[in-house]
């Protein structure tokens, strides 16, 4: 069974354990939260009404169906970004990026080894050997 909290000023719900913060909860003006454990659960009133007791969440079909919706492009937009990392780290740029020494290891190279920097283009050119244009 679904479980399920609503705390309509902040705009927070959580369904079966899962929080979000959605763009809009409709409830009534005096209602502060919905409490509900998969079985039953309770209307808290923020105008000193008592709470009132329920045993279904059907009435709050249109908020569990934005949750699902959000939590779906949360997913859509992370399965996104998890692309597009793969697709960045398959380019020789990034790989270069990866493999070329710290910027401190470069200029230590430069300066240590007083040549000029031969030692310093002799490791940027293996990088750019190992991963061409």
């Amino acid at each position: 069974m679904t479980t399920l909290t609503i705390i309509k000023d902040d705009k927070f719900v959580k369904v079966d354990g899962e929080g979000l913060f959605l763009d809009a909860v409709v409830l009534a003006a005096n209602v502060h939260a919905v409490q509900f454990d998969g079985t039953n659960g309770e209307i808290e009133y923020n105008d000193g009404t008592p709470n009132e007791a329920i045993t279904s969440i059907s009435a709050y079909s249109t908020i569990t169906d934005d949750h699902a919706t959000k939590k779906a492009a949360n997913a859509t937009a992370a399965s996104d970004a998890t692309t597009a990392q793969a697709t960045l780290e398959a380019t020789y740029g990034w790989k270069r990026e990866q493999e070329y020494p710290s910027i401190g290891d470069q200029l230590d190279m430069i300066y240590h080894n007083g040549d000029g920097g031969a030692t310093f283009q002799a490791a940027i050119k293996a990088v750019k050997d190992k991963y061409p244009k």
